[in-house]
């Protein structure tokens, strides 16, 4: 059997659709889309934008805001195609369009302004209470609904264009509700309404409430109109309100009218808390802790009238001692601090001194009452001795320091004396036991005796209980009595690892290291030795064959005995003194020939074995005078020696003694007669220079007129001796 083919999917019927598309096509191209159009657009006349005044101008135009005819979403960025502003606006939030973007980026053109709703349509249409209009400053909050419950349209304000305001729009729109108040209120306060009103609150927090004689300060300054204007329709309630704080804070009031109505006497518009009341107008002053104590504290149930002044009213529940001290606080207690107590333990039976009083109150009254406290030491003081010293605490101990003991040990038959008046109990009485401690020195000092009982256990034999270290300890009774430097030595240079007996009394036993000798002298220290000073030796130096006299007598030792070396010493001089040998061997070896062991520079040499004997001045003068370089082979003739010396420049030789002698230069001895010229008369007593001046001996004329000088002026001749002789001019 066949089946039945529907009509529609039959060649024919395929083609017949085709058909019907394109022709529907063609006329929707053909009319711009206005065939898909839902609604004729907005005709109303405006500002020439994109060319056009009107949106109805571009009707057949659907591409200009859509993307296809049939598409119903428009296109963003072509409303700024004519709408070149918008980008601008969109940045700036004093613009609708700025504060819109601020709020929501993604918002469309279309969510505010709808089309195809017919030519007179209005193209504005958003919620007003929607709308971010606190951000322009002017809250929506008191504008979301008419009188009648009838939305806020932004054209209500605003006209046809949003962006403008007349404030007269206020006025029109209020006096509809009240005309008489509105008249007045204008007449009033003047027609600038968002001077005072912002929307949100029936006035601005800005007003200027100074000119209205009451300054708005402190938590004022941040109340709402309402809160003091109740009837905000009133000019009454504005003008005519009372400015006392009772008038607006009579419910706030917690004291009930017991403190008066004039708050400002306590309180600030800072804020209604904390409060300045002047506590002094009242029968008790506030002082010390009271000062920050709460009013709650003392005034409960906000009563505060007939508020009892006395402490224990209020520190009844804080008495510790349950009325037993009465309820006095003030006597003990002050309004400085509660712990601050100043009673005066004085009044009872026990008078607070020492250590007592700074001890806390609770150390000894235990319990919350204080009356019929012990006052028995033992009754708050743990007893250490354990009733061996008895209960009468004070007999050794003190209030001012409980360490501070006087016992007195002489009743116990051990007076302490010495280092044991500074032990401490505890060195003897160790665990706490007192009676029974042994009084020998050696029960105590068992430990410390560092002899290992060589002594026996009598320390007192040697040792005082003035110092433990101040031995008096007899050594004569050893056989080998202390005497000298040995007096002075400590035990323990003798006697070393603590060993006492057997010690040997020879001295190289304990010396044998500080023999410098290294034994050339023998064991026996003492033959040159004694205890007085090591140094201080008696050796007999004639027994060695070489006595010491003069100033070998007072040299060390080692000045001949070089390195510790003692026997085979030479003993001639040379030995020693080549080194101090000035005369470089020139005289041989044997130095006792000229010098003596007196003294070294004290020479007796014989100069007459030279074949030049010393006389006169010779004699005194020291030997480098003349040798100088050496001693061997030195002239002996006068001039090798005097040349420098002869003031008569060679004129009469080198033969010097034929006129001087060696006792004396100036005693010359020149015999004048072999001159030639024999001196004679007063001649003879003329000195040699009268004649010989500038030391020119040989040429001196011999005449008389040469040395003369002529009075006769050369009338007589120069022959002097004509008339004259030696013997006086005159003669």
């Amino acid at each position: 059997m066949r089946r039945a083919r529907l009509g529609c999917f039959s060649f024919t019927g395929i083609f017949a659709a085709l058909i019907t598309a394109f022709v529907i096509v063609r006329f929707a191209a053909a009319s711009g889309g206005q065939m898909f159009s839902p609604g004729a657009l907005n005709a109303v006349v405006g500002d020439l934008l994109g060319n056009v005044h009107s949106h109805a101008e571009i009707a057949g135009a659907c591409s200009a805001c859509h993307v296809a005819p049939w598409e119903d979403q428009t296109m963003q960025d072509r409303c700024v195609v004519c709408h070149q502003a918008l980008p601008a606006q969109m940045q700036d939030l004093m613009t609708p369009h700025g504060r819109m973007y601020a709020i929501d980026p993604t918002a469309e053109c279309r969510a505010c302004h709808p089309e195809h709703r017919g030519e007179t349509a209005s193209l504005t249409e958003i919620e007003g209470w929607k709308y971010p209009h606190d951000i322009s400053g002017y809250f929506l909050t008191a504008h979301q609904f008419k009188a009648e419950n009838v939305p806020f349209k932004c054209e209500d304000c605003h006209g046809n264009d949003v962006t403008t305001f007349d404030m007269k729009t206020c006025e029109s729109c209020h006096a509809e509700q009240d005309r008489a108040f509105m008249t007045a209120h204008v007449l009033a306060y003047g027609d600038s309404c968002l001077n005072c009103h912002n929307g949100y609150d029936s006035m601005l927090t800005d007003f200027n409430h100074d000119a209205f004689q009451f300054k708005l300060t402190g938590q004022h300054a941040g109340v709402g109109c309402v809160k003091c204007h109740h009837d905000g329709r009133s000019l009454v309630d504005f003008r005519m309100l009372p400015q006392d704080c009772a008038s607006c804070h009579l419910e706030d009031e917690p004291h009930q009218g017991m403190l008066g109505t004039d708050c400002a006497s306590c309180h600030t518009t800072q804020g209604w808390s904390p409060s300045q009341f002047d506590h002094n107008r009242s029968a008790f002053k506030l002082t010390e802790a009271h000062l920050n104590v709460a009013c709650n504290a003392c005034h409960t149930d906000k009563i505060f009238k007939g508020t009892p002044s006395d402490c224990f009213s209020c520190h009844q529940q804080d008495d510790p001692h349950q009325g037993v001290l009465g309820t006095n606080c003030a006597s003990c207690h002050k309004a400085t601090t509660w712990q601050d107590v100043t009673f005066d333990h004085s009044r009872t039976a026990f008078k607070l001194v020492g250590k007592h009083t700074n001890v806390a109150c609770s150390a000894c009254h235990k319990s919350l009452a204080f009356n019929d406290t012990p006052t028995a030491c033992a009754s708050c003081h743990v007893d250490v001795h354990q009733g061996q010293m008895g209960m009468d605490c004070a007999k050794c101990h003190n209030p001012f320091d409980w360490k501070d003991v006087h016992f007195d040990h002489s009743q116990t038959g051990f007076k302490l004396i010495g280092a044991h008046q500074g032990a401490a109990c505890s060195s003897c009485h160790a665990n706490g036991r007192f009676k029974g401690t042994p009084s020998n020195c050696f029960a105590c000092h068992a430990s410390d005796d560092k002899h290992n009982g060589q002594f026996g256990t009598d320390c007192g034999a040697c040792h005082s209980p003035v110092s433990w270290k101040d031995v008096n300890f007899d050594h004569s009774r050893t056989g080998f009595p202390l005497a000298g430097a040995h007096s002075g030595v400590r035990c323990t240079a003798c006697h070393v690892n603590g060993v006492y007996k057997g010690t040997p009394r020879e001295c190289v036993a304990c010396h044998s290291s500080d023999d410098a000798h290294n034994g050339q002298f023998g064991t026996v220290c003492s033959a040159c030795h004694n205890t007085s000073s090591w140094k201080n030796a008696t050796f007999d130096h004639s027994k060695t064959g070489f006595p010491l006299i003069g100033s070998h007598s007072g040299v060390t030792c080692q000045k001949c005995h070089s390195n510790g070396v003692f026997k085979g010493t030479p003993s001639n001089c040379y030995a020693c003194h080549a080194g101090n040998d000035k005369h470089n061997g020139q005289f041989g070896t044997d130095c006792g020939s000229c010098h003596k062991p007196t003294r070294w520079s004290d020479v007796n040499f014989n100069h007459n074995n030279t074949g030049f004997p010393l006389s006169g001045k010779h004699a005194g003068v020291q030997c480098k005078t003349c040798h100088s370089n050496g001693y061997a082979g030195t002239p002996s003739n006068c001039y090798a020696c005097h040349a420098s010396d002869d003031k008569h420049n060679g004129q009469f030789g080198t033969n010097c003694d034929s006129c001087h002698t060696p006792n004396g230069w100036g005693n010359a001895n020149f015999n004048h007669d072999k001159t030639g010229f024999p001196l004679e008369g007063k001649h003879a007593k003329l000195d040699c220079k009268k004649c010989h001046q500038n030391g020119v001996y040989q040429g001196t004329p011999d005449q008389c007129v040469a040395c003369h000088n002529d009075k006769h002026n050369g009338e007589k001749g120069t022959d002097c001796a004509a008339c004259h002789t030696p013997q006086g001019w005159g003669k």
